[in-house]
């Protein structure tokens, strides 16, 4: 059966869903090891960052070691570098610390939402009362799925998910970015060159923050952990939400991305014994909805 360019977008945003709802699931098993949000991030994107370097350099390689990049879309690429996935995945983690698999992965998956609402204030469009209804639930839903901890300790539960939402709108801004960006550019190599700019900006943080001797003497899990986030939990999404986006546009995409959570609560609970009780499992499906009816 030949693929048409929706479904072959179709497919690719739920392939990049999956590897991604395994990256919390690695990062939370890593933690176990004892080891910080950094230097888990830092193994993650070591192995990531030569992945990315090596279709770099083919590409260029290709185009006659050229990017044929104006100098406002390297600028943009070095924003969206350092933003997208160095800041994005710095929060992410380190809110991971504080929250479980299931709920991190619910604030994580807000993203739809702040990419309409950037969207309507760069194309000045007002959003509309039905949409801020969507968002309520949204939100609402969180809400609900953070009850039950906020009973228990509610100051890292609030610190860890404000870092995850933090995480959340850097990680929108960098969709609305390439939405536009691939339009004029070629999808592989720009995605290419923003990722080794990300995992530059990580390693160099763990270079002024950290002894590299440390590194090295992280337990092997956690070793293979960094090696399975690099390669299945970020190359392969990574390209295929780019792929994905050229084909469907940023609003849909993140509409069928929708399959993440859930992927990410069945792992949660087969992989990490993590359970949701009634009332959060309520605000898992408000949250769901109300992504759903923001991308229609």
């Amino acid at each position: 059966m030949v693929l048409n360019s929706e479904r072959a977008g179709f497919l690719l945003t739920v392939v990049a869903a999956f590897a991604f709802a395994s990256k919390t699931i690695l990062v939370k098993l890593a933690y176990r090891y004892g080891v910080d949000a950094v230097t888990i991030l830092t193994l993650r994107m070591a192995f990531a960052g030569g992945i990315f370097a090596l279709i770099l350099a083919w590409n260029l390689i290709k185009k006659n070691w050229t990017l044929g990049l104006s100098g406002r879309q390297w600028l943009w690429a070095l924003v969206l570098g350092v933003c997208g996935y160095y800041l994005s995945a710095l929060l992410d983690f380190s809110g991971l610390v504080y929250v479980d698999a299931s709920l991190g992965r619910m604030i994580l998956f807000l993203y739809p939402t702040l990419v309409l609402i950037m969207n309507s204030f760069l194309r000045h469009q007002p959003v509309r009362a039905q949409v801020w209804l969507a968002l309520s639930i949204c939100y609402g839903g969180i809400f609900l799925m953070m009850i039950t901890g906020l009973k228990d300790d509610s100051s890292n539960l609030l610190l860890g998910s404000l870092m995850i939402f933090g995480a959340a709108l850097v990680y929108a801004f960098y969709l609305v970015g390439v939405d536009r960006l691939l339009k004029s550019i070629d999808p592989m190599r720009f995605t290419s060159l923003v990722m080794c700019v990300a995992c530059l900006s990580v390693i160099i943080h763990y270079l002024l923050t950290r002894d590299l001797k440390d590194l090295w003497q992280a337990p092997a899990p956690v070793f293979i952990n960094g090696a399975l986030m690099g390669a299945f939990a970020t190359v392969l999404p990574i390209y295929a939400l780019t792929a994905g986006i050229s084909l469907l546009g940023a609003s849909r995409a993140a509409m069928v991305s929708m399959i993440g959570p859930v992927l990410t609560l069945i792992m949660g609970a087969v992989v990490l014994d993590e359970h949701l009780s009634l009332v959060q499992f309520v605000g898992m499906f408000m949250v769901i909805a109300g992504v759903w009816r923001v991308g229609k």
